[in-house]
């Protein structure tokens, strides 16, 4: 009986600091992202669902390179586990520039780790936008293409004042991202077209 409780009380201490080894590896991050950025989850979300899953993936990114690897390794593996296809250079691309928009604005000073952890709106800590709340846009207007509402690849992290003002505006940013999105069959003909229609150069 006594050899039994000695085994269990063993097996106990492993896993316990198995769970601590885990802890301090970058994989926790890995798998955070993977699932946060599924594609078959994600069309399973309502509307603007996907927008507090790129806080935290925001955090996720920010955590696996606080563990030595790099946030383009960290897409790299968990975007193949998704099998994303012609979506992932997309997701990946824009993954990175909301992880560099939210270094720009201080995003992971004070709370605000938390908060995105959590899938919060961050708080801009740094420059002009200093004190306001961070909100998640979308590139190309949702009221003109309403399949690429929960899409990562067309979402961007923006200081309040400067999503308020953005609007449903089509310019050639916005129609270059179509574009890209068209070709990767994201995109359908009815919402290009609608696109296409705003477009002002």
């Amino acid at each position: 009986m006594r050899a039994r409780k000695k085994v269990y009380l063993g097996a106990w201490i492993a896993v316990l600091f198995a769970g601590f080894i885990w802890q301090l590896t970058p994989f926790p991050a890995v798998l955070a992202v993977g699932n946060l950025s599924d594609p078959a989850k994600l069309a399973t979300l309502g509307y603007r669902g996907a927008n507090p899953r790129l806080n935290k993936i925001v955090y996720w990114l920010d955590d696996a390179r606080r563990h030595y690897l790099s946030p383009e390794t960290t897409l790299d593996i968990a975007l193949w586990g998704n099998r994303s296809g012609a979506r992932s250079p997309l997701v990946k691309e824009s993954l990175l520039r909301n992880l560099k928009i939210a270094d720009q604005l201080g995003l992971f000073a004070n709370d605000n780790r938390a908060r995105l952890r959590s899938g919060k709106a961050a708080l801009v800590t740094s420059g002009p936008y200093q004190g306001e709340a961070v909100e998640i846009d979308h590139v190309v207007p949702i009221s003109l293409a309403p399949e690429l509402g929960n899409e990562l690849a067309n979402l961007e992290m923006l200081p309040q004042t400067l999503n308020r003002r953005k609007s449903n505006h089509v310019d050639e940013r916005q129609m270059a991202r179509a574009e890209r999105f068209r070709e990767a069959g994201l995109l359908g003909q009815e919402s290009y077209a609608r696109l296409k229609q705003k477009f002002h150069r």
